[in-house]
């Protein structure tokens, strides 16, 4: 019984939105107000014009700002490897097997903190670039599905 209930104020509820609908529309207008028509068409004039050559510039300039984050991550993790293979290489000169292993995990310790703080100042820069780009390209009057903004994701892997 309950059903059927629920149902009926459902339907009740339908019908009323309808005819509310309906009757919204069969309003009348004055006689010195037109009826309301189609949209005028969009002219020439109307229409944005994307300035290409600023997109360009925006463009390079992201390039260029996660080139250089991508140099700067490559280089400090190429330090961390360094380093950690000295550390390494220096924990299994140890004898005692306790300081060894303890060594061992600091070097890796050491590591992962290097390498993950190069990851993470990537990402700080990769994301600003993308942020300035996106301002940048606003200003050049270009919506997003006429840049490859879409494409933001890729960079985070690398």
């Amino acid at each position: 019984m309950t059903v059927s209930f629920k149902k009926m104020i459902v339907a009740t509820m339908i019908a009323s939105m309808a005819l509310s609908g309906s009757a919204a529309l069969a309003q009348d207008y004055p006689a010195n107000m037109p009826a309301p028509t189609s949209m005028p068409p969009v002219t020439s004039t109307m229409k944005k014009t994307i300035d290409l050559p600023c997109v360009a510039a925006a463009v390079a300039t992201r390039e260029t700002a996660i080139s250089t984050a991508f140099s700067t991550k490559a280089t400090a993790i190429e330090a961390a490897l360094t380093q950690r293979a000295s550390d390494l290489a220096a924990a299994w000169a140890i004898t005692a097997a306790k300081d060894r292993n303890a060594a061992i995990r600091t070097a890796w310790k050491t590591f992962n903190t290097s390498a993950k703080t190069a990851r993470t100042a990537y990402m700080t820069a990769n994301r600003a670039a993308w942020k300035a780009f996106a301002a940048s390209a606003k200003v050049c009057r270009a919506p997003a599905s006429a840049t490859d903004a879409g494409a933001a994701t890729g960079d985070a892997s690398l």
